[in-house]
Order: C-alpha cells, then sequence, then structure tokens
C-alpha cells in the first residue's frame, strides 16, 4: 500500500475546516432566522393588539353615547361595568371610569393663569385629607404644602408661595430644570414637582389597583362629578364636611345618583347645619354658596377614561384614553401607552 502523502493530509484538514466554517454559518444563519421570525411575530402581535385596543376605545365611545341621560353620570350605568372577552390569538379588557371623579388640579389657576383661591384651598384640604390616618401608608416626607407646590408649577408669575417652588429652587437641583408656568398636560408632572417623594406621587397618580386621585384635564370648565368623586375629593369642598358628613353625601347618591348639583349642595347645606340667625354663620354660609359655584360642581361628566389591555402571545398592549363627550359627539383628548 502507498503511504498518505502531506499533501492528502493537508487537503483533508482544509476540507474539514470549510465544512466547519460552512456549519457554523449555517447555524448562525438558521438562529438569525428564527430571531427575525420572533421578532417579525412579536411586531404583528403589538400592532395587532394595539388596534385591538384602538377598538375597545371606539367601543368605549359608543357606550358613552348610548348613556340615555348624559346629565346624570353614576358608576351603577351601564358604561361603568368592565368588559373582558378571549378574542382570536389572545384577550382583550377594558373598563372606564369618570375622569371628572378627580380632583381637577389645573382649576388651580384661572383662565389667566392667576392663583385662583377656591380652588387651592380645596386641594389643600384635599391633601391633608389624604396625608391623615392611613390612606397612603407611611406619610414620612409627604410635602404639607402641596397645593402651593402646584400652584407655582401652573401659574404664570414667578412669585413663590409659601412652601412653594419657582424657577431658582428646581434650577438649584441636581437635574436643574424650570418650572411649568402652565396648566400640566399629565398628572406625570407631579413627579417633577419639588419636594415631592416617590410615595406620595403613587399616591395620587395611583397603582395599576387603585385610580389617580387627580386629573389633568385642560378645560377651565371641567366640574366635579359629585356622583362619581371618590371620598377623598368631596372631603375637599369645605372644611367642615367630617366623616360623618361624608357618608350621608355618598349614601344621598342612591343607585341613580343626584339629580344635578343642586340636589348635592342642598343635602350638604342641610348638614352643615348653618344657623342663620346668627350673623357669623349667615356670613359663613354665603360664603359657602358663593364657593360652591366656583367650585363648579355637577351631576354629569364630560370627560372620561378609557383603558383597553389586549394581548396577542406574547405581546401585550394597555391603551389609556381620554375622551371628552360633548352632546352626541366623542373626541380623543389624549392617548397613552401604559401611564397615565
Amino acid at each position: 500500500m502507498k503511504p498518505i502523502s502531506r499533501q492528502s493530509g493537508i487537503a483533508l484538514i482544509t476540507a474539514l475546516f470549510i465544512f466547519s466554517l460552512v456549519t457554523i454559518a449555517a447555524v448562525a444563519m438558521a438562529d438569525r432566522q428564527t430571531l427575525d421570525i420572533r421578532r417579525t411575530e412579536n411586531m404583528l402581535h403589538y400592532d395587532q393588539a394595539y388596534m385591538y385596543a384602538l377598538a375597545a376605545e371606539v367601543t368605549a365611545a359608543q357606550a358613552l353615547l348610548a348613556d340615555e341621560d348624559k346629565n346624570v353620570d353614576h358608576e351603577k350605568e351601564l358604561w361603568a361595568l368592565p368588559l373582558a372577552e378571549e378574542i382570536e390569538g389572545g384577550t382583550i379588557a377594558g373598563y372606564i371610569r369618570d375622569a371628572t371623579a378627580r380632583f381637577p388640579i389645573n382649576n388651580l389657576v384661572n383662565t389667566s393663569g392667576e392663583k385662583n383661591e377656591v380652588y387651592v384651598n380645596a386641594f389643600q384640604r384635599f391633601a391633608d385629607y389624604i396625608t391623615s390616618g392611613d390612606k397612603c401608608g407611611d406619610q414620612g416626607g409627604f410635602n404639607p404644602d402641596l397645593s402651593h407646590v402646584v400652584l407655582d408649577w401652573i401659574d404664570k408669575n414667578e412669585q413663590v408661595e409659601m412652601g412653594g417652588a419657582e424657577d431658582m429652587e428646581y434650577l438649584n437641583l441636581e437635574r436643574p430644570h424650570r418650572a411649568a408656568n402652565q396648566a400640566m398636560v399629565s398628572i406625570s408632572e407631579l413627579r417633577a414637582l419639588n419636594n415631592v417623594i416617590a410615595e406620595e406621587y403613587n399616591c395620587y397618580v395611583g397603582d395599576g389597583q387603585n385610580p389617580p386621585l387627580v386629573n389633568a384635564i385642560k378645560d377651565q370648565d371641567v366640574a366635579i362629578n359629585v356622583n362619581t368623586a371618590s371620598a377623598e375629593v368631596l372631603q375637599s369642598i369645605h372644611n367642615k364636611i367630617d366623616d360623618k358628613i361624608l357618608q350621608v353625601l355618598i349614601e344621598g347618591r342612591g343607585e341613580e345618583g343626584y339629580k344635578d348639583d343642586k340636589s348635592f349642595i342642598d343635602t350638604l347645606d342641610k348638614e352643615l347645619a348653618f344657623d342663620t340667625k346668627d350673623p357669623e354663620q349667615n356670613k359663613e354660609r354665603q360664603q359657602f354658596l358663593e364657593d360652591m359655584k366656583k367650585l363648579k360642581l355637577s351631576a354629569g361628566s364630560k370627560y372620561f377614561e378609557v383603558t383597553a389591555t389586549a394581548q396577542i402571545g406574547r405581546m401585550q398592549v394597555t391603551l389609556i384614553s381620554l375622551l371628552k363627550r360633548d352632546g352626541n359627539k366623542i373626541s380623543t383628548i389624549q392617548r397613552s401607552i401604559g401611564v397615565y
């Protein structure tokens, strides 16, 4: 037998080396192709989930338009019922909340961007009520002058309110910025305010399970819906509203809610029990009635928040939409993905 030549050995090694390179390249191409397929699948599923969430928004708009009495809105109506259904390839769930059940923080200033005393005082009572007891867990570090901090953030002047903050305070921060000096666009702006810690922010904005306690609707005519307002918001209406009066106001909604703001104010007026024969109390009652006009209470709502969560395959989309209902017309004011 002839011995294998040295050239034949080199040729074999070269062939094995080339085969190895081709194998590695093929495996890499297969992995890349699998990754591309997975990525494309995820993109398609995300787009599909987003479209389902938009469809849920349209369905919510139709439910709001189908409401027979648009002057009265309460949590026992059909639009307030949550929705959850299985769809091809996944699930979709959603619900509608009354956005005017929350405190309108942009109303701390008037249309001229100047201080609205009635709302500033109401918001301070609102904040004080929240930070009392265990309504928000450990409240160490909560800002006691939150109403003035918010006021300085949205008013047009550079005058610092007591406990508030303007440009000089914000520019001295580790990450300097200026005060907005305009209405808030989103309640997430609260996190940028001076001396507002994460726990305090989470308390006002909510945690997914609990809805926000405030809204940032840019409409000076937005009213507080007394039929859906939380206990915290109702308590802020007057400084003499205690837990007993609060319970009466909530029970007064009944199954169909207050028919108008006057019936609510009459109930509150009766519970406050002003002695009109006493000049001081009569004066206080007149001030109370004036404040009720400035606070813009209502038994219905124009603004609704729709939260729709659609899941297709591994992809999930949560769409939060702010809708405005004006008579028989629905318009989308704002949309966000996953955050307020």
